[in-house]
């Protein structure tokens, strides 16, 4: 008789206290960040925010970095929206 291994594929997590970044009292003069996280639309709907941003409420720039699909963004995608953007947003579409 074969035997059937069975894997657990989730990770255990951990909880830990944070803050939340302090809000800009308005997106006029800032730089935004967009995270594409690589589904179908996911483009072409981040796009059509950042336009969004610059045209209603003067967002000076906007930076686009995308991650894979299966995986978090690489710690050099979060070290350009650190040192970069004011705000990023972060979305998903299919």
């Amino acid at each position: 008789m074969a035997t059937i291994r069975v894997y657990d594929p989730t990770a255990p997590s951990s909880v830990r206290q944070t803050r939340r970044a302090p809000r800009p009292s308005s997106l006029h003069g800032t730089v935004a960040g967009i995270l594409d996280n690589g589904k179908a639309n996911a483009g072409v709907l981040m796009t059509a925010i950042a336009d969004e941003l610059r045209r209603q409420y003067g967002v000076r720039d906007v930076i686009v970095r995308k991650k894979p699909v299966n995986g978090p963004a690489s710690p050099q995608v979060i070290a350009d929206f650190k040192a970069g953007c004011d705000f990023v947003l972060v979305g998903s579409a299919d």
